[in-house]
């Protein structure tokens, strides 16, 4: 994980959507940020650690009724959502890169590196917890990509290119992790301009940005705000930057294919 000093920090700006906009200051505390997105072999450790029971083997992105009892299917599989619960992947989905074969979760060979996609909001909130950290709230998102200069991208105010942001066009069509090192911030963080969109701990409301205002409110219902623009439907530099908020599509309750994230913690002691 990559330290964020604690400080000042611009959000959202004026000369852009209506959405970033008014450009305000926020104060945060001092945190830490996964230096890359969540991969698929890491999100298929933590599936492993849930000794979720699995009748037969499958594929990524094939997982049937005929694979999974009802418990394990309103957990994996997005079609099962009229059981009550949020599945934390939907695993069959066919761009689902994770399948279960010898006893285990596996990542898809030559995926593994991969960002893991189609986690939902809760899939990936409970991935952070086991791990002893959270989703950011989309304040620390934005200050780790902007840094306290408040540049528009990642890496400054230079217009991306494919150097710096993996962007395919093409569904399914993802780079490992950390693929465009020119894309870093200056502290080292990676692919939070294209690659995937990533989900938030922030209900998507209006700026300015008020912690205080029940957007942080886990047990809300409402979309959740993504950031970091996607591979596939944000190939545009406007939505590239570093303060776009305006997500594809940001049900919490679904797998998306454009969707990851990654997680923070708090600051380490002294």
């Amino acid at each position: 994980m990559i330290p964020v000093e604690g400080g000042i920090y611009t959000l959202g700006r004026d000369n852009g959507p209506a959405s970033e906009a008014p450009a305000h200051t926020v104060q945060l505390q001092g945190f830490r940020i996964d230096r890359t997105e969540v991969t698929n072999a890491a999100f298929a450790e933590y599936l492993n650690a849930l000794a979720i029971p699995v009748a037969a083997q499958f594929e990524g992105g094939n997982a049937t009724r005929d694979h999974l009892s009802d418990e394990s299917a309103a957990l994996l599989m997005e079609e099962q959502r009229s059981s009550g619960l949020y599945p934390i992947i939907a695993l069959d989905d066919p761009q689902a890169r994770i399948g279960y074969s010898d006893g285990a979760f596996r990542p898809t060979p030559g995926y593994e590196n991969h960002p893991v996609t189609e986690t939902t909001w809760a899939g990936a909130r409970a991935y952070c917890a086991w791990r002893g950290t959270r989703l950011p709230s989309e304040a620390e998102w934005e200050a780790a990509a902007r840094g306290a200069d408040a540049s528009l991208y990642p890496w400054g105010n230079t217009a991306p290119d494919q150097s710096r942001v993996f962007v395919s066009g093409q569904t399914g069509v993802t780079a490992e992790v950390g693929s465009r090192p020119a894309g870093a911030t200056p502290s080292g963080v990676l692919d939070m301009s294209g690659s995937l969109a990533e989900w938030t701990s922030s209900l998507k409301r209006p700026y300015p940005y008020d912690p205080a205002d029940g957007r942080e409110a886990p047990d809300r219902a409402g979309e959740r705000v993504t950031r970091g623009g996607d591979y596939i439907y944000d190939a545009g530099s406007a939505t590239l930057t570093a303060t776009h908020r305006d997500g594809f599509s940001n049900a919490p309750g679904r797998g998306h294919r454009h969707i990851g994230f990654r997680c923070v913690a708090n600051a380490m002691a002294g």
